[in-house]
């Protein structure tokens, strides 16, 4: 296959099928879009020399977003973002329960400490001086035990003679 390795010569599609054609790579070797891409192809091809459009981009922004930014901004970026985990970020649950206090037709101006007030209610836990502490109660069963916090300056006070 003499194709040239140029990216202003051909698109990806078509350089992929150049390779399926002369055999450079095997059927279970082809990437996950390219079947997508044969059963719902693109409008206009994606090539380099295509002409823009002249339409701006349109700017994207959803209702939840704005609560989501306000959030951060009183209870800060503390929480770990964890793939591996199925339950929702404190974010979300904030966000779910703003939006569903907004569906029910509650006023604009008060929504904001509605949605706090139905969190604490529901069991979350929040201290207006430490903002950054914006957790699930734990229940009964998943309660850890509480460790004693030690220092070291305590325990060799303890054990050394006066």
């Amino acid at each position: 296959m003499a194709q040239s390795r140029l990216e202003k010569i051909g698109t990806i599609y078509s350089k992929i099928r150049g390779f399926l054609g002369s055999g450079a790579i095997r059927p279970e070797q082809i990437p996950l879009w390219y079947d997508v891409y044969e059963a719902f192809p693109p409008k206009y091809e994606p090539r380099w020399d295509r002409p823009h459009s002249t339409q701006p981009a349109k700017k994207i922004l959803y209702q939840e977003d704005i609560v989501r930014a306000r959030f951060y901004e009183v209870f800060g970026r503390q929480e770990v973002i964890d793939l591996n985990t199925t339950g929702k970020l404190k974010s979300q649950i904030f966000i779910d329960k703003y939006m569903t206090l907004h569906t029910e037709g509650h006023p604009a101006e008060s929504l904001w400490d509605l949605t706090i007030q139905a969190l604490e209610l529901e069991g979350v836990k929040f201290n207006a001086k430490d903002k950054d502490n914006f957790e699930k109660a734990p229940s009964e069963e998943n309660a850890k035990p509480v460790k004693p916090q030690l220092s070291l300056k305590d325990l060799f006070e303890s054990t050394t003679p006066k």
